[in-house]
This record gives C-alpha cells, sequence and structure tokens, in this order.
C-alpha cells in the first residue's frame, strides 16, 4: 500500500477512534499538551496524530489549531476534551463517552496544490 493510500486510510477516523486506538502509544498527562516525550493529554494526541511530534516547536501552533478545527466541525467542545481528560478519564473512557454522546465525525483530506486542509462532515 503506498504511503498516500495509507494516509487516506488514516484520516477516516473520527476523533474518539483517535483517542482510543493512537492514544494507546502515549503516557496519558494532564494539563499540557505533551510532556515533550512520550505523555500526551487529549488534544495532545490528536495533534500528535496528525504528525505533531510532541515538542513546543514551530510546528506546535499549526498542529494546534488543526486539532481544535476538528474538533469543532465535529461538534466537539475543546473544554469538555479538556474537562475529561484532567478529571481523569481514560483515552479510552474519553473515547466511549464521545461515541455515545456525538454522533458527527470528520474527515481530514490535505490539498497538496494549494497547501491548506479541510474539512468534510459525514454521518
Amino acid at each position: 500500500m503506498s504511503q498516500q493510500q495509507q494516509l487516506l486510510l488514516k484520516e477516516k477516523l473520527t476523533i474518539s477512534q483517535i483517542l482510543g486506538a493512537y492514544g494507546k502509544q502515549f503516557t496519558q498527562i494532564t494539563e499540557r499538551y505533551s510532556d515533550a516525550r512520550n505523555g500526551r493529554c487529549a488534544i495532545g494526541v490528536i495533534m500528535s496524530y496528525y504528525d505533531w511530534n510532541g515538542k513546543d516547536d514551530t510546528q506546535a501552533s499549526g498542529k494546534l489549531l488543526g486539532a481544535l478545527i476538528a474538533l469543532r466541525h465535529a461538534g466537539i467542545d475543546k473544554h469538555l476534551l479538556i474537562d475529561l481528560n484532567d478529571s481523569g478519564f481514560t483515552f479510552d473512557e474519553i473515547a466511549d463517552y464521545l461515541e455515545r454522546n456525538n454522533k458527527i465525525g470528520f474527515e481530514l483530506i490535505e490539498s497538496n496544490s494549494e497547501d491548506s486542509i479541510h474539512y468534510y462532515l459525514w454521518e
């Protein structure tokens, strides 16, 4: 499978699927997106899913903006996600909560020709 095909498959995951599956490779932390090592909060996992390295560098602000836009388009309040993470819910518990309470998913498609990101809602 080509790298582009793998990327397209990767992009069809919902926020809850990202947290449930991709979050397993990180240690869950609170009050920060990353500990610059292997620790991530829920939003940090989403940022890392879209290729953030977990370090406070020039990529961080763009990946944060992308994650926040994805949350908004998925109908997920960022403050709720932060509160769930920081109050002790695991990534799996957050994912389950989102699945039960949010029926909208999103799909991310990158346009290389325009260097922009477009978000599409799907049900």
